[in-house]
């Protein structure tokens, strides 16, 4: 008899390693009492406190004078569910975050793109709480940035006043005051940018918390269940697909009162068809597979084999998906805002955006010159530069993610 040669039987180290299983972890998973469901409950039961408090007693205010509204709860309740279901695992498992962390900022393209991200969500949760609120300075419009100048309108300058061609005065621009300039109110550019990036926060969150579950959830159902509930399922998706979420947008802005809320529950919940779509899909490729059947044969509740053996082997397919929903959603949220249907408290990039291609005005009095948009070019071009590298940034992550949580890689 041949002699097998052993070199042919050993394997490489990385095709040979299995992933190390926390079993007190997968204890914990089946009990009553868990870290999330004790982080939510706690979560919603402080809100309910501040609510109480806030409708009985006095307003409760964020940061400053930043009083707490109706889509403000509404986050808040988003970002509870989120650090109870997304923060507390990331705490939780820290050999896999950390695993996921470095081979993400293994490629500098995915590095560069998650800390762009990384500042974005830091501005929108701590920048108005660093730089304060911003009040109405009229007589300090379109104020230049450093570096530049600008014909002025009769108002006040921080920088020097050098003197043009005629009566027209020009204002240079300075880093004490406005190092970004302003717009036509006197606001600071900088306020505006941060401010914009709160409300593009305000979208990602209301969507991580409420839109993407409710995909997961119809796409899981649709797949696993499968005949007559696949069927009504799918059915009302292609409805909710048919709905221009614009028009009923648009409705709404008629009979209520323009606001942020309006547009997130709008566009939020008529947007989640093609995720379930595609969850759907996953599920009904990896329900007849091998570790599924063995689950099932040993007594796995259909809950339990979706969320333990299902969902984990299709998030490295559907984060893209997320990500790119994120984006959509900004750029949709900036679009309607520039376009001016929406409520005038919201500082959107869109409405920024928009300040600063709409905007002229006579300066030097009598026959004067006429300011363009491209002499205050830093309004428009600002917020548009914060929003193009946010939409980069959320396709990049995504992309990054995909890789990292891919089981067939070798990072």
């Amino acid at each position: 008899m041949a002699l097998i040669d052993t070199t042919v039987m050993q394997q490489d180290d990385r095709s040979s390693r299995f992933e190390a299983v926390d079993w007190d972890t997968v204890d914990t998973s089946t009990r009553l009492w868990t870290p999330e469901r004790v982080t939510l409950l706690a979560g919603i039961a402080l809100l309910a406190l501040l609510y109480a408090y806030d409708r009985y007693v006095a307003h409760v205010y964020l940061v400053a004078d930043w009083q707490v509204q109706t889509v403000d709860w509404v986050v808040l309740l988003g970002s509870v569910m989120l650090v109870a279901y997304v923060g507390v695992p990331i705490v939780r498992y820290r050999e896999t975050t950390l695993r996921v962390l470095r081979s993400l900022f293994t490629r500098p393209v995915y590095a560069v793109a998650s800390t762009l991200l990384g500042l974005f969500m830091a501005l929108g949760l701590l920048g108005t709480a660093l730089i304060g609120s911003a009040p109405l300075r009229y007589d300090y419009a379109w104020h230049p940035p450093v570096g530049m100048s600008i014909p002025m309108a009769g108002g006040n300058c921080y920088g020097e006043v050098t003197q043009g061609d005629g009566v027209t005065r020009y204002c240079e621009g300075t880093l004490s005051n406005y190092p970004l300039g302003a717009d036509h109110r006197g606001i600071a550019m900088d306020w505006l940018v941060v401010s914009g990036a709160r409300t593009a926060l305000y979208v990602v969150i209301f969507t991580a918390a409420f839109v993407v579950p409710l995909a997961f959830a119809v796409g899981v159902i649709a797949g696993f269940r499968g005949g007559l509930i696949d069927d009504l399922l799918m059915s009302y998706v292609d409805v909710q697909l048919s709905i221009p979420a614009i028009i009923v947008y648009f409705i709404g802005y008629m009979y209520w009162n323009p606001s942020l809320l309006l547009l997130l529950v709008t566009f939020g919940l008529l947007s989640w068809g093609g995720i379930a779509r595609l969850v759907r899909s996953e599920v009904l490729q990896r329900r007849e597979a091998g570790f599924v059947m063995v689950a099932r044969s040993l007594g796995g509740s259909r809950a339990y084999i979706a969320r333990r053996h299902i969902l984990p082997n299709i998030t490295n397919t559907l984060i893209p998906s997320v990500f790119q929903l994120f984006a959509l959603l900004i750029l949709v949220e900036a679009g309607v805002a520039f376009l001016g249907f929406q409520e005038w408290q919201a500082f959107s990039w869109g409405t920024t955006i928009a300040q600063g291609v709409d905007f002229e005005q006579v300066v030097g009095g009598g026959r004067g010159s006429l300011i363009e948009p491209h002499d205050y070019w830093w309004v428009s071009t600002l917020p548009a530069l914060a929003l193009s590298v946010t939409l980069v940034s959320f396709k990049l992550v995504g992309d990054g993610l995909r890789d990292a949580l891919d089981p067939r890689s070798t990072n």
